[in-house]
């Protein structure tokens, strides 16, 4: 099979490895049997694919999937993969960690910590956090999760009761729910990471001018543990019988 993998981080050279030595095709360009965009956010293909093409891709534009329609292009969004996005979550959690290890100058265990949102990532940092031994708090909308989350948790209106005693904070939510007035309630030390996408949720610039250690971390997966995200990026295509 002739596969074209778009992308030139890590996890795209670990998985165009892996499909090789499966005695599969990478190919640079056209023809191709199967595309592989970069993920979270897949541009338009680097060149025109033919009508059919099967391509695999993360978040698109509305553009993109009205000339996927035209062209009767095949789209498999893996991002909507249930499987896919819970082992992706647990290796975005664990990269979110290492990052904060190396920036933090405390410990994570007794740390107090608060996660806004809690989705896939939100929920595997939250017990990830927790067996390391830190405080963790979780501000969530749905009272389904905060239920589920436990102790301590609030509504995300409710976030700024939670500031004053926050040492690390992650936002998964892409919703601006820090502006400077909120951010205003962190103690000077507080470490913030940002782990939604665009408009996320915290004004990072802000946070910077108020002198407050803020990073945002995007694709940490393909960043960070890149040859495990090629494998779940691998096992979905056996799944979904692409290979």
């Amino acid at each position: 099979m002739r596969i074209h993998i778009a992308g030139t981080d890590a996890r795209a050279a670990y998985l165009a490895e892996a499909l090789g030595e499966k005695g599969h095709e990478i190919t640079a360009g056209a023809p191709c049997d199967l595309m592989i965009l970069a993920l979270p956010r897949s541009d338009m293909p680097p060149f025109l694919p033919d009508e059919g093409q099967k391509i695999v891709c993360g978040k698109v534009s509305d553009d993109f999937r009205k000339m996927a329609r035209e062209k009767d292009w095949q789209l498999f969004p893996i991002l909507e993969d249930e499987i896919f996005t819970q082992e992706n979550a647990r290796l975005t959690a664990e990269g979110a960690l290492f990052y904060a290890m190396q920036q933090a100058d405390f410990a994570l265990q007794d740390a107090r910590c608060t996660v806004i949102g809690y989705g896939r990532i939100g929920k595997a940092l939250t017990n990830m956090l927790r067996d390391l031994g830190a405080k963790v708090r979780v501000a969530a909308r749905r009272k389904e999760s905060r239920e589920e989350a436990g102790e301590g948790s609030v509504h995300t209106d409710d976030l700024p009761l939670l500031l004053p005693e926050t040492d690390l904070l992650f936002n998964t939510v892409p919703s601006p729910l820090l502006k400077k007035e909120s951010l205003s309630l962190l103690p000077p030390h507080a470490l913030l990471i940002e782990l939604a996408s665009a408009p996320y949720g915290i004004d990072l610039d802000a946070a910077r001018e108020m002198g407050l250690r803020a990073w945002l971390e995007s694709a940490v997966p393909g960043r960070y543990c890149p040859k495990s995200a090629a494998l779940a990026m691998e096992r979905y295509l056996k799944r979904r019988d692409l290979l």
